[in-house]
């Protein structure tokens, strides 16, 4: 999982290879993967039904340019900033799912 973060961290955009990947990791398969990478609607899919107990908010910085993702569920909060809006969703998740397995 901490590789996929690693991953998902150092793209710029959508890719179907990290797509697959993601699939690999949270799904256990590969084939016929989501466009997580470009699509929020994907993105929002994969966090219902990874975390359907977590509330989401989007937004973008001050100055408007950069989205940023808060997942939170009681008092456990992850949060994202990066390049585009379901990357940051997607590092929110995996956070989110690396916190889970520490507790």
């Amino acid at each position: 999982m901490q590789s996929l973060q690693v991953h998902i961290a150092s793209a710029r955009g959508a890719d179907r290879d990290l797509d697959a990947e993601i699939e690999k990791v949270l799904n256990g398969q590969s084939q016929n993967a989501p466009d997580y990478t470009a699509s929020v609607d994907r993105c929002l899919d994969l966090l219902h039904a990874k975390l359907p107990n977590w509330h989401w908010h989007l937004g973008r910085d001050v100055v408007g340019m950069m989205p940023y993702a808060n997942l939170s569920n009681g008092k456990k909060t992850v949060s994202a900033e990066g390049t585009t809006v379901p990357l940051v969703l997607l590092t929110t998740i995996v956070k989110a799912l690396i916190s889970q397995k520490r507790s």
